[in-house]
Formats: structure tokens, C-alpha cells, sequence
């Protein structure tokens, strides 16, 4: 590029993404992007035990490198089917973190994690590569314009890329061709017609082409290794779709690291991220009341229409599956209604067919809450929580209102996004964190070992080969 020629946009991403050093990223953001790698790191032990089999089978089918390991089976494979693998079992669990980004926690951890093992990178260099990638598809989310979520999976394999070649040590030329790559690379997201209904779930977690990365994160590593082995990518792609994005919001100077530390959404609990308000306000009731569950004999929840008409596999009362019961608003209250801690005891099938487990579940009647509903869906169709940077909705004040009845009294308890455990203001505490880890961890890892492996997260920065942490996997 001629001396004093405007760089392209991808060009100033990919600059960005190469230059940043450590020391630059805020420490809230650097602790907001630790807490999701101990809690993503977690889950995905969740997912190995339940959905982890074929894709363990899968990978050791294929061969390859023993590059990095598989979590639940300690297998090493080559990085870019151990991000994709890990990725996948921790985005198939309804456990994970859900913005900004559409769900790319999953993604930004278990890349990070995967290629790092493959460079030996430290554990320091880990954590930032999954800070700004992280921060790069929260730019993309928060500067869309129009095209979601038709271009949510071309951002998560963007991600993956740029974290891929962050690791690699690319220059920002390289950088800007593994973006612009990625970009490229199929599949093109297909956004159905009408939503899938009750009974009809995708074992890939992925709701018009989000969250799928068994496919996203592999692309994004393939692109990233394509062209560090001279593969000529076209220039610029990114610039091709700019008419799709906030231009001055995608190149925000200084970084908006507060979309890390003030946006992450961690879950206290297995279900959709946006009825958990209402899951909120049960918790705190059952627990200022002390309610029995087995005395309980109507259960009540006002939410949006999300969980009523638009999208039928979150309004399941009689799982009967792993995957009906993660998505299930009922079961969900069900399992807080008997103060069960959330993670692989809410799935297991000796819980799928306890008797008052069912019972609970079937009488949780979920009402619309109009309120709420305005406040969720914009005119076009649009969701304003998952869009709410660009349509201006304050997605913190979306409420649930939760009703039992015991012995014919009924008691309420009303509770807003904006005090729900895991959204901005109100993270997880370290004792909800550790006990989460611990939970998911259990079906595949004896205590002793999860705690020594949640102690190496906890100094993932102090690490010097992040493959020694990988080790204790």
C-alpha cells in the first residue's frame, strides 16, 4: 500500500487484532474474559458427557495431529477439530454465555484454548486472543445495521480466524487476509421461514446458522492456517458488506472494552437467557418463602412471547430428552422449584422420569406478558435484546412475573433482566462461578481433580505453555 493510502476497514480491524498487546486490554475486561474461560471450560465437561461420544468418535475417525486435547476424553487431535469439538459441546448445552455476539463464548474460549496449545502459547496470550475476539464480533453485534442473523455465522468464523492468527503471530497483513478469508468461507446462514416447533430441535444448538460452531470455529481456523501457508485470499472483504454495519461504531476508538466487561451474559441456569428474569424471580421466592415444591399446586410465569407462540421448542412441559429438557422454560422451573443445582442433574435420565419432576414441569403454565413482549420484539421482527445496541431498547428492564399457589394462597414475585444473576451489574459470584464448574464438571471429572483443574484456571495468566493446563483436562 502506497505511503499515506487509507487503509480498508478490514485493514484497521486486522491492525487492531495484531497490535494490541495485553497490557492494554482493561483489567475488568481481562477478568470479565477469565470468568468466561474457567466457566465455559466447565460447562463443556457438561457436553462431553451428555453429546460428546460421535463427536469424540468423529474426530479420532479423521486423524490427524495431536495437537490439542478433547475435553471428557483427553484424546489429542489436530487444533481445529479440538476448537470446533470443544466449542460445540459447550455451546450444546443451553449453559453458555449469550452476548453480545450471538452466542460466540463458546467460540472465543475453546479456539483460544485449542490453537494455543498447538503454538504453546501462555496462558496470558490465551486469554487476550480470546479478549479481542471476543470484542471484534461485539463490534460486528453491536454496529449491525441490517442482516441478522444472516450474518451471525460469517462474524463467528471471522472470530475464530482472527483469534487463530492472533496466536500464529500474523502480522496485520496476514491478519487482514485470514479475516477476509473467513469471510468468504461456506456456509452462508439460511434464516427459516418459521422457527422450529415443539419436538423438532437440531442436535447442532444452531437457530438459523447461530451458535454452530462445530462448523464456524473450524472454518475460521482453516482460514487462518490457509493463509499462513500462502494462500492469496482476496483483499478487503469485510469492506464488500459495510452497508450492513455502523461503520463509525465497527472502528470505535478507543476499543469499547466495556462490551466485555459491562455486556458478557454468564447463565445461572440451563434455559434460554432471556427467560431466566422470570427463573430469577422463582429462585427468590422459593427461597424468601422456603416453598416445598411437593406442596406447590400451580405455577404461573408471565414472559414474552418468545416463550409462548414464537418459538415452540422453548415451551416444552414433558421433555423427554436431554435436548427438550435443556431449551424447556418448564422443566427449567421445575428443577428450581426443587432447588436442584443446575447443570447435568436437571438432564440426567433418572430426572427426565422422576415422577414430581414431570409433574412440576407440566403444571408451569406460561402466560404472555404483552410488557415484555414490546419490550423483546421490534416491529420488523427483529429481537431488541439480541439487537439492542442499534434499536435502542433497554433489554435490562424485559421482566418475569412468577405465581404459585399453595393450599389456595398465591404468592408473587416480579424480577427485571436488570437483576437477574449473570447480566451487566450483576455477574456471577466467584462462589456461583466455582459452584457451576464444579456441577458441570462432576459427570466426567472426580472432585478432587475438578478442583485442582478449576485452581490452574483460576492463574490460566500465570501459565506459561497453556498445554499445561490442557494436560490436567
Amino acid at each position: 500500500m502506497a505511503s499515506g493510502a487509507r487503509q480498508s476497514v478490514t485493514q484497521q480491524l486486522a491492525v487492531e487484532m495484531a497490535n494490541t498487546a495485553a497490557e492494554d486490554i482493561p483489567e475488568p475486561a481481562l477478568a470479565a474474559i477469565k470468568r468466561l474461560f474457567i466457566d465455559h471450560l466447565g460447562i463443556a465437561y457438561m457436553g462431553a458427557a451428555f453429546v460428546g461420544k460421535p463427536l469424540h468418535d468423529y474426530a479420532v475417525a479423521l486423524g490427524g495431529a495431536p495437537e490439542a486435547r478433547l475435553i471428557g476424553s483427553g484424546v489429542s487431535v489436530p487444533a481445529e477439530l479440538a476448537a470446533a469439538i470443544n466449542s460445540q459441546m459447550c455451546r450444546a448445552t443451553d449453559f453458555e454465555e449469550t452476548g453480545p455476539g450471538t452466542h460466540i463464548g463458546p467460540l472465543c474460549v475453546h479456539t483460544a484454548l485449542a490453537v494455543g496449545q498447538r503454538e504453546h502459547a501462555s496462558g496470558a496470550e490465551v486469554l487476550t486472543a480470546a479478549a479481542l475476539g471476543y470484542l471484534l464480533c461485539a463490534r460486528f453485534h453491536f454496529s449491525r445495521l441490517k442482516g441478522w442473523p444472516r450474518t451471525s455465522a460469517t462474524q463467528h468464523r471471522v472470530t475464530a480466524a482472527a483469534i487463530t492468527a492472533r496466536l500464529k503471530g500474523f502480522d496485520a497483513a496476514s491478519l487482514a487476509r485470514a479475516l477476509s478469508l473467513a469471510w468468504e468461507l461456506p456456509p452462508r446462514t439460511h434464516q427459516p421461514s418459521a422457527p422450529f416447533g415443539k419436538k423438532r430441535i437440531s442436535p447442532i444448538a444452531s437457530i438459523s446458522g447461530l451458535g454452530a460452531p462445530l462448523f464456524n470455529a473450524r472454518l475460521g481456523v482453516q482460514a487462518a492456517v490457509l493463509v499462513g501457508h500462502g494462500f492469496e485470499s482476496v483483499l478487503d472483504e469485510i469492506d464488500q458488506h459495510l452497508s450492513d454495519y455502523d461503520v463509525d461504531v465497527l472502528l470505535s476508538q478507543p476499543p469499547p472494552y466495556h462490551w466485555i466487561d459491562g455486556e458478557m451474559e454468564l447463565k445461572p441456569w440451563v434455559s434460554s437467557r432471556h427467560c431466566q428474569c422470570g427463573l430469577q424471580a422463582l429462585d427468590n421466592l422459593i427461597r424468601r418463602l422456603r416453598i416445598d415444591a411437593a406442596a406447590v399446586s400451580a405455577i404461573r410465569l408471565h414472559l414474552s412471547n418468545m416463550y409462548t407462540a414464537r418459538q415452540g421448542w422453548l415451551f416444552e412441559p414433558a421433555p423427554d430428552n436431554y435436548w427438550e429438557a435443556i431449551y424447556s422454560t418448564q422443566w427449567a422451573a421445575a428443577m428450581i422449584l426443587q432447588k436442584i443445582p443446575a447443570g447435568p442433574k436437571w438432564v440426567t435420565p433418572e430426572r427426565l422420569a422422576d415422577p414430581l419432576s414431570r409433574r412440576l414441569a407440566a403444571m408451569v403454565e406460561i402466560i404472555e406478558d404483552p410488557a415484555a413482549s414490546r419490550a423483546y420484539w421490534g416491529t420488523d421482527g427483529v429481537s431488541l435484546a439480541a439487537a439492542r445496541g442499534q434499536h435502542g431498547a433497554n433489554w435490562l428492564d424485559i421482566a418475569g412475573t412468577v405465581e404459585v399457589e399453595i393450599d389456595g394462597q398465591v404468592y408473587s414475585e416480579r424480577c427485571t433482566m436488570r437483576e437477574t444473576f449473570g447480566s451487566p451489574g450483576m455477574d456471577l459470584t466467584e462462589s456461583m462461578v466455582e459452584g457451576k464448574f464444579l456441577e458441570a464438571t462432576a459427570p466426567v471429572l472426580p472432585r478432587d481433580r475438578a478442583r485442582a483443574l478449576l485452581a490452574l484456571a483460576r492463574s490460566v495468566e500465570d501459565i506459561v505453555d497453556i498445554s499445561t493446563l490442557a494436560a490436567a483436562m
